[in-house]
C-alpha cells in the first residue's frame, strides 16, 4: 500500500498525482493525516483523509507531498510517532517539492538529494549534498524536484511506465 501523508497546506497537485499513479499501477493507496477532519491544501481545497494515524494500515511506501511549512510539522510529536512507527516497514519514501525539509527535521533525510531552488539552497546550507536530476534514490528515500518528477520516481520504484 502507498500512504500519502497530508501535512497541513499540502500540495493537492502532488497528492492527486500520487493517487492517480497508484491507480494506474493498480497499487492500493490511501491518504493519511493526523486526524480524520478535513486537511487544508495549498490551493484552498480541503481533503478528508482516508485514515487518521492510529487507524492507518501499515504502508509499503510513503508519499509526502510538498507543503507550506513542512519542517514545522516535524516538531509535532504525533507526526514523529507516526513516522517512527512505520519507518522500518517502508520500502520507499517519496518527497514532493519541499517535503525534504520535513524529513531533514526528523533526521531521516539522506545526505545526497535532489531538490528544487530554495529548498536545494537551504539543504546545502545544512550540509546536504544536492545533486542534479529530477529525482535521486538514496537507500529508501526518493528525493525529487516535485511535480511531474514524482511520477518518474514512482515509475522507477514500481519498475513500470506510468502514462497519464
Amino acid at each position: 500500500m502507498l500512504a500519502i501523508l497530508l501535512l497541513p497546506e499540502f500540495s493537492e497537485l502532488e497528492a492527486a498525482l500520487a493517487l492517480e499513479a497508484a491507480r494506474r499501477l493498480e497499487y492500493p493507496a490511501y491518504t493519511v493525516a493526523k486526524g480524520r477532519k478535513g486537511t487544508p491544501a495549498l490551493a484552498g481545497s480541503v481533503w478528508t483523509p482516508t485514515y487518521a494515524f492510529p487507524a492507518a494500515p501499515p504502508p509499503r511506501a510513503l508519499f509526502i507531498p510538498g507543503a507550506r511549512r513542512p519542517g514545522r510539522m516535524a516538531q509535532d510529536p504525533t507526526y514523529l510517532a507516526f513516522l517512527e512507527e512505520i519507518w522500518e516497514g517502508l520500502e520507499a519514501v517519496f518527497l514532493g517539492f519541499n517535503a525534504h525539509l520535513f524529513l531533514a527535521e526528523v533526521g531521516r533525510l539522506p545526505t545526497r538529494v535532489v531538490a528544487p531552488g530554495e529548498v536545494a539552497r537551504s539543504l546545502a546550507r545544512q550540509g546536504y549534498q544536492v545533486g542534479e536530476g529530477s529525482f535521486h534514490r538514496e537507500a529508501k528515500v526518493y528525493s525529487t524536484l516535485g511535480g511531474l518528477a514524482l511520477l518518474q520516481a514512482l515509475a522507477d520504484w514500481a519498475q513500470k511506465v506510468i502514462e497519464l
